[in-house]
């Protein structure tokens, strides 16, 4: 595994990655995502979920479209519990971007894909789920634009000045309370500071530059004698998770038996390149933790029909982000037969009593299939070891950082 060079500026993955070390109840080490069923409906169920899990977790992916009495409350307890435990949150019931190849299409016109685009944009901002207001990740399609042509988008721009101008809103409604509890106290004004130009010309995203949000610095009133929420951070040197950050994970279309163009796969991974500040990675649906042994983001790109990569082809439009040593999250997850094993292993069912007391049963399950998953994976990376062969005089490019998913309960 090469060395993770981190995304400057993406406080998300930067995140994930220091649970890998600092966070010690994780499943093995690994963070891991558990993405929440659609058995579980209610709010009551899903908190409860959260709590149990918190702490063996890197991410919660809810699906808030099916929680049927979803509300601000909801979303305070996640919110709360995240601040808790330590984990990201992740909206997942909702792909931003339906039109799939549409937006990206060489006949739209600019004012086409503009209006395409702003029509994303409430999906993300607005409605019961307001899922900027909370989620630190959204899903989306890429538009599919050209190769070499990402500038032509216009999408990922949109959502990323939508989450900057959501975190804006979310803090202001947070002075506006305290101010207004806090009428004759003395407050405290503080700044917020404009963060550095990324490399691709945007000011990184994060909790520290909302004030580019607004096109001008935020000043927010401080006090200690309020506290909207109660107070928490983690504990065991876990750190505090950076809630008002917000990104993108982009669906990688599938390169096996695939109705999907080559080109479209290409320039979906393109884009997460070309926005690295906002894009933390990629969500897939092939079983790439257990199944895939490549550590290189553009393997994935070069990808024929049956898998392999082939870096033999015309690199002229890559190039520029093959020198490029950022990381990107991948996404998948764990497969459907580890899943169906779990209630039926009989050496689980022997140790059920002995080992597992009180724990949760979401907990143990989530433990166990992690540890088969790995054992999975390391099966498969001794059957195909020396397959897979690099050419030393093309740059290897980002690296990938493997983040498995866990449906729970």
């Amino acid at each position: 595994m090469p060395d993770m060079d981190r995304v400057p500026g993406n406080r998300i993955l930067e995140y994930i990655q220091d649970l890998a070390s600092t966070k010690k109840a994780l499943p093995y080490g690994q963070p891991v995502v558990a993405l929440v069923s659609q058995t579980v409906t209610d709010s009551a169920a899903l908190l409860k979920l959260a709590e149990e899990v918190g702490p063996h977790i890197a991410v919660l992916q809810v699906q808030a479209d099916i929680i049927d009495d979803w509300s601000d409350e909801t979303i305070d307890q996640l919110t709360y519990y995240a601040k808790k435990y330590g984990f990201i949150l992740w909206e997942g019931s909702r792909v931003l971007n339906s039109t799939v190849n549409f937006m990206g299409r060489g006949s739209a016109d600019w004012q086409t894909r503009k209006v395409l685009a702003d029509l994303v944009k409430p999906k993300y901002t607005h409605g019961t789920a307001k899922v900027a207001r909370w989620s630190n990740i959204a899903t989306s399609w890429a538009t599919g634009v050209s190769l070499g042509e990402q500038e032509k988008d216009l999408l990922i721009p949109t959502l990323r000045t939508a989450a900057r101008e959501a975190v804006a809103t979310t803090v202001k409604t947070i002075e506006t309370q305290i101010s207004a509890a806090n009428v004759e106290d003395h407050h405290e004004e503080v700044e917020a500071p404009m963060s550095p130009l990324s490399t691709n010309g945007w000011h990184e995203f994060s909790s520290d530059s909302i004030g580019y949000a607004l096109r001008k610095s935020s000043t927010i009133s401080v006090t200690e004698s309020v506290v909207l929420q109660p107070h928490v951070e983690p504990e065991d040197g876990v750190p505090a998770p950076p809630l008002l950050s917000r990104g993108l994970v982009l669906c990688l279309p599938c390169a096996i038996n695939s109705a999907f163009t080559f080109n479209f796969r290409q320039s979906t991974i393109m884009a997460a390149c070309a926005n690295h500040d906002f894009v933390v990675g990629l969500i897939a649906s092939e079983p790439f933790f257990t199944d895939y042994s490549g550590n290189y983001l553009f393997d994935l790109a070069f990808q024929d029909g049956q898998g392999t990569p082939h870096l033999d082809r015309n690199l002229h439009e890559f190039w520029p982000y093959l020198e490029n040593r950022n990381s990107f999250a991948l996404f998948s997850l764990i497969p459907d037969e580890i899943l169906q094993n779990y209630e039926s292993d009989p050496i689980r069912s022997m140790n059920r009593d002995s080992s597992e007391g009180e724990t949760p049963q979401s907990v143990v399950k989530l433990h166990y299939i992690v540890d088969q998953a790995l054992k999975m994976r390391d099966a498969s990376r001794k059957e195909n070891q020396g397959n897979q062969q690099r050419d030393p005089s093309v740059p290897a490019g980002p690296s990938i950082f493997h983040v498995p998913i866990v449906i729970l309960p």
